[in-house]
């Protein structure tokens, strides 16, 4: 059975929701709100609790790991349909993230290389983590977590008292309900990807303190996305922020530290990629991991392989240039990623408020059966 300690799912659920919005999340608030984008980053905290406490409820009333708990709810046909549709939800996830980091680096630090060979070395390194097992997955993004966590805060918090220009924030609040209803949206529903904590909360020890990392996880990607659109804001105005592709970057590309630490742009690269790794790897491993109780099989690392496959053609086919993937990335996945992340989960919430708590499961025996089903 897989073994996780709850740090450890903490830094595996941020790396989910933290790397790819951290680039393309600020670039999208300030283009729906201005000036007020990051009253919408401090807004995203009230659908992420209400989807904590969903997630939650859904883990105490399933006595079997995500995707089996879609057959226990729903039936065996109807659980295993939404469990294929999730194989594919799961790696689209993992072949968006792949190729937004590959579009990044093309544009922004190596145009001459083929995106034919990032992608293949991420891939490497994802196949190389997945073969290893989730305990090995779940260290290295701890250490993942520990390392760039810190500096990105410490970065954008130099940014913001580099270019303090409260001027850039003004007028406060001058916005209609459709703009923030927008950027809202936009800022939360990424929240909806730690949806395989309804997985990974099996395999932790004590979860009723599952709530509790989910919260914590909430509170860090909405203080990441409050500094990041303030530093933003402060340092390249709305304007600015319009005009660039990756605003965030070219912050953090135009921060000098007592006008002798310049540079700093390529240090956030090396931390970035390795938040990327995480952001590509645990939805495929995810991926594996359906496959392999919905089928039934021994085990889910020999599915590593053939999956990379499809990672790396959906991400190639995904989009022509940077341009399109951006509109993708505006118009298309957030739709995709609220339906099968947030919407299909809701429903599958609302079943479970009308279905009784069998007086015989305590909470230990969902990890005996979890371990049984792994």
């Amino acid at each position: 059975m897989f073994r996780i300690s709850h740090f450890q799912l903490y830094c595996i659920l941020l790396l989910l929701v933290g790397p790819v919005a951290f680039l393309e999340t600020p670039n999208i608030l300030i283009i729906h709100l201005g000036c007020n984008a990051w009253l919408a980053a401090i807004g995203a905290i009230v659908p992420g609790i209400l989807l904590a406490a969903m997630f939650q409820y859904i883990i105490k009333k399933s006595s079997q790991p995500f995707p089996l708990l879609l057959e226990e709810h729903l039936g065996k046909i109807l659980g295993k349909i939404l469990g294929f549709l999730y194989i594919l939800a799961f790696l689209l996830a993992s072949s968006f993230t792949l190729r937004l980091f590959v579009d990044f680096i093309v544009t922004n630090v190596l145009p001459q290389t083929p995106i034919s060979v990032f992608i293949g070395v991420l891939l490497l390194v994802g196949f190389v983590a997945i073969k290893s097992g989730l305990e090995n997955l779940a260290r290295c993004c701890e250490l993942v977590v520990i390392l760039g966590l810190p500096f990105a805060f410490l970065i954008f918090l130099a940014a913001i008292i580099e270019n303090w220009n409260p001027g850039n924030l003004l007028p406060f609040a001058r916005m209609d309900l459709t703009s923030f209803s927008l950027g809202l949206s936009s800022c939360s529903y990424v929240l909806g990807k730690m949806l395989p904590v309804l997985s990974l909360a099996f395999f932790c020890p004590r979860q009723k303190k599952i709530r509790q990392v989910m919260l914590l996880v909430i509170f860090s990607y909405v203080a990441l996305m409050l500094a990041t659109t303030l530093a933003t804001l402060m340092t390249l105005d709305t304007t600015m922020s319009n005009i660039a592709t990756f605003p965030t970057f070219s912050t953090i590309r135009l921060l000098h530290i007592a006008d002798f630490i310049q540079n700093i742009d390529i240090v956030f690269i090396g931390i970035w990629i390795l938040g990327v790794f995480g952001s590509v790897s645990i939805p495929w491993f995810m991926a594996c991991y359906t496959t392999q109780q919905l089928f039934a099989l021994k085990d889910y690392r020999f599915l590593a392989a053939p999956s990379s496959l499809i990672i790396g053609v959906f991400s190639i086919l995904m989009s022509k240039n940077i341009m399109e993937l951006l509109a993708v990335s505006m118009h298309i996945i957030p739709l995709l990623y609220s339906f099968a992340f947030i919407l299909l989960p809701f429903l599958l919430f609302l079943l479970t408020l009308f279905k009784a708590y069998p007086e015989s499961e305590t909470l230990a025996e969902p990890e005996a059966k979890a371990e049984s089903s792994a």
